[in-house]
């Protein structure tokens, strides 16, 4: 419930429905705020390596200004899971505060900073025993699809480089759409990466589609001497469906975006200005197809 607040908040912001800070404060302080719950969630394995990309990413194509934020790489023995650094930490603290019996406002408090960086929007987790990967999609609505892991066919390439002190070789690929150029470690036997990439000989310290639309770069590595919940959110608002009626319905949020808030926030209401705006957001997904 309090994430469901906290990303209705800064969708409503994007599309400017809060006229001032002043209604939504009115909106969230005082006594009715619901009580603090474990955030909901469906756990895969445990973790016992944690690896940290820097993420950056285009939203519209036709224009440079970039996003930027953190994502988080969870290595377990079974499975993989790839998210949002600041979601991730999101979570860890409605848990936190919740099990030491803390009030509502104390997430308000400590989770709203957390929230305002959350860049990237496809949490995943790929399971090595059964060779299939479940990602969410996250937009107006959360999306879920669940399907087997694509074989990517990546091909080596001439060059060398050093990233973070550690010597890598280039790969690239096609993978949804886009062509990849990826710098991967050797002398880091872990077969994995960011996103769905996986497969070469050494763990990927840096990948970007050719035109820049997206870019993840290694910037942490940690071994933890605990496992950690690898997991997905799985509250009932999330729709489960195929991965290409995924892809149709983001595209159609982004065409009209207030419709798709509205369906998402039954009796919202809108000013008449707001109405007769334009309600389309530029289209540009880390796949295209």
């Amino acid at each position: 419930m309090a994430k469901k607040l906290f990303l209705t908040y800064f969708i409503a912001i994007i599309l400017g429905l809060f006229e001032t800070e002043t209604s939504y404060a009115q909106t969230i302080s005082g006594s009715g705020l619901p009580p603090l719950k474990p955030i909901e969630k469906t756990v895969f394995d445990s973790a016992y390596t944690k690896i940290y990309y820097e993420y950056s990413y285009r939203k519209d194509s036709l224009k440079s200004k970039r996003t930027e934020g953190q994502t988080i790489l969870l290595a377990g023995k079974y499975c993989m899971g790839f998210m949002d650094y600041y979601e991730w930490l999101f979570d860890k603290t409605n848990d936190s505060l919740y099990y030491a019996k803390q009030s509502p406002m104390s997430l308000i408090a400590q989770g709203m900073g957390l929230m305002q960086n959350v860049t990237y929007k496809y949490p995943l987790v790929i399971d090595k025993r059964t060779g299939q990967a479940t990602v969410q999609v996250k937009n107006i609505q959360t999306y879920e699809y669940t399907e087997p892991l694509q074989a990517i066919d990546w091909k080596k390439e001439e060059g060398d480089t050093v990233i973070s002190d550690v010597p890598c070789k280039k790969a690239s690929c096609l993978f949804g759409g886009r062509k990849w150029t990826a710098w991967y470690a050797p002398s880091f036997p872990l077969q994995a990466g960011p996103y769905l990439f996986s497969g070469l000989p050494g763990l990927i310290f840096d990948i970007k589609d050719t035109k820049d639309n997206y870019h993840f770069t290694l910037n942490g590595l940690e071994n933890l001497p605990s496992g950690i919940a690898i997991y997905l959110g799985a509250d009932n608002n999330i729709v489960r469906t195929t991965r290409e009626n995924v892809r149709r319905a983001v595209e159609n949020e982004q065409r009209d975006y207030l419709k798709a808030f509205k369906l998402s926030n039954p009796g919202a209401q809108f000013s008449e200005e707001l109405e007769k705006g334009n309600h389309s957001r530029p289209y540009n997904p880390i796949e295209l197809k």
